[in-house]
């Protein structure tokens, strides 16, 4: 961090920052941790690598495959706080590295008698199917590269491009945006 005179405190540089390189772990609530662990290492081919108990119950696991560097943490609904429904939601999108992995992605949840869709966003190509808790698990490549921002907007026929600065008071994460200013674009299917 770099120390301004004058400054109470001093905001880190976009250099100072330690910026992430993945997500090293994602964590879905869950009605039945065995219904979904059994869901998940099946499509994704995934293995439990952890479990935890509390009180003799099962309360969680995390699935994982040393190679990936990465896990999905299964947390029973239940054992949480508050409400945690993700029914509909899509809180994670795996990629894949090409279209030709999604295809081959989108076969075996058919074999799988999982019912996949495909369907383009304006950002991915993606294969959806639906979990046991009514999560949609989307499956994607990106068809372009996130390089600067875009709004969206939800009409009667799907989201489509709308504003080009952000609208919740922050632009490009650390300024305060202005006015947005309206695009013009056809409207794209949501991801899900």
């Amino acid at each position: 961090m770099v120390a301004h005179p004058g400054a109470s405190s001093a905001s880190p540089t976009d250099q100072d920052l330690p910026h992430p390189r993945a997500v090293l772990v994602a964590m879905l609530p869950v009605t039945d941790i065995a219904a979904s662990a059994q869901f998940y290492t099946r499509l994704l081919g995934l293995t439990v690598m952890r479990e935890f108990v509390h009180d003799g119950q099962v309360t969680g696991c995390s699935l994982g495959d040393p190679r990936i560097g990465f896990a999905l943490s299964l947390r029973w609904r239940a054992s949480l706080e508050g409400p945690a429904d993700l029914r509909g939601e899509h809180p994670i999108i795996w990629q894949v590295r090409d279209a030709a992995a999604l295809e081959r992605y989108r076969r075996h949840a058919a074999a799988l008698g999982l019912s996949p869709t495909s369907r383009r966003h304006d950002d991915a190509d993606l294969v959806s199917v639906i979990d046991p808790d009514g999560i949609d698990v989307l499956v994607g490549v990106p068809v372009r590269p996130w390089g600067h921002f875009r709004g969206y907007e939800l009409t009667a026929d799907g989201y489509r491009h709308s504003h080009d600065r952000p609208l919740i008071g922050c632009d490009e994460g650390t300024a305060a945006a202005g006015p947005s200013t309206p695009a013009s674009s056809s409207p794209t299917p949501a991801p899900g």
